[in-house]
């Protein structure tokens, strides 16, 4: 019988990350740039992310911490919150030297309007894109516990320190998530916050013991570190798109050097399985609170609300959801 001749099967190297083919949308990690999601007009149509976007949307937060998901909120809706919130911001700077800014900078702490509902838009406080993202990424049941914003003022010459918002031990895992929204087209001429992509991945380790009011910023050794490798980054960020990051990633508040209002919206999510007892204010008797219930369901989303009094709301919109009765839930927390 004649040998059987050796047949050599050519084998292909196992594809990797500096290969384009690995994964084409997700930049190398050394390039220190956010991975951008964007939606189809059938994704938005049927709020969902595609298979694709879906393995870019996690691929890019386990990695990064942080995604950027395009073009998923009409700019015009925008435009009439931030006209409201210019308006607003002329009361809050009459509060003079009792106005509080976050960690001293030009940086004001200023809820969006819940009410009047002209200013209450479905793709801005019920984006399903936006609930896909955290379901997917959190975990189903997730609970909506914050509802919050900031201004960064005009002119502004101070920064942040880069810090974490995780105030408290938190779990090496995904427990908390972050849905930025800016009202304007935000670049670092006018204060796009300052990002620390990966840091996620750190645990409390870096983080200065919690003072009173819960800042946690990052131990200067930590900082000075992650600058040799992927320092703070500063993303253009297009009024209609929505910075998704974990709670987790190291981020800071930098200067807005323009001569126009920066303003942003921040939803808060928090995983079913972690028990934080913080809620967010809504004004009573205006159907705001049934219309965030029905707006959430079926999205495996669940708000956690406080109704208050209209007046009592207006006065409140600008505090910190997290206030000093709810701290301790932070600092208790089992896990």
């Amino acid at each position: 019988m004649a040998p059987i001749a050796e047949v050599t099967v050519p084998v292909k190297a196992p594809a990797t990350a500096e290969d384009p083919s690995y994964m084409p949308a997700l930049p190398h990690k050394s390039l220190n740039i956010p991975v951008r999601v964007k939606p189809s007009p059938e994704e938005i149509s049927k709020g969902r992310l595609n298979d694709a976007n879906i393995k870019l949307l996690l691929s890019g937060m386990h990695r990064d911490g942080v995604v950027i998901i395009e073009d998923v909120i009409d700019t015009a809706h925008l435009d009439k919150i931030n006209e409201f919130m210019v308006n607003d911001t002329e009361k809050e700077l009459q509060k003079g030297d009792s106005l509080y800014r976050n960690f001293g900078a030009e940086n004001i702490q200023q809820g969006p309007p819940l009410f009047p509902p002209e200013f209450f838009f479905d793709d801005v406080y019920l984006n399903s894109i936006l609930f896909h993202a955290v379901t997917l990424y959190l975990g189903p049941n997730a609970s909506w516990n914050m509802i919050t914003g900031n201004n960064a003022l005009p002119n502004g010459t101070k920064r942040q320190p880069v810090h974490s918002d995780a105030m408290c031990r938190h779990p090496p895992a995904p427990f908390y998530a972050i849905g930025n929204i800016y009202t304007v087209d935000a670049s670092p001429e006018n204060a796009s916050t300052e990002i620390w992509l990966g840091t996620h991945l750190y645990n409390s380790e870096a983080q200065c013991p919690p003072r009173p009011k819960g800042d946690t910023n990052i131990l200067d050794e930590f900082v000075e570190e992650r600058k040799k490798t992927l320092p703070g980054i500063q993303p253009v960020v297009k009024k209609g798109s929505i910075l998704f990051r974990d709670m987790r990633t190291w981020h800071a508040g930098m200067p807005n050097r323009s001569d126009k209002q920066r303003f942003m919206i921040a939803l808060g999510f928090s995983a079913a399985w972690w028990h934080g007892k913080a809620r967010f204010r809504v004004p009573a008797k205006t159907g705001t609170y049934e219309r965030l219930m029905h707006g959430t369901k079926d999205h495996g989303i669940f708000p956690l609300m406080n109704e208050v009094p209209l007046e009592e709301y207006n006065q409140l919109r600008d505090a910190h959801d997290f206030n000093d009765s709810e701290q301790p839930s932070w600092d208790t927390e089992i896990y």
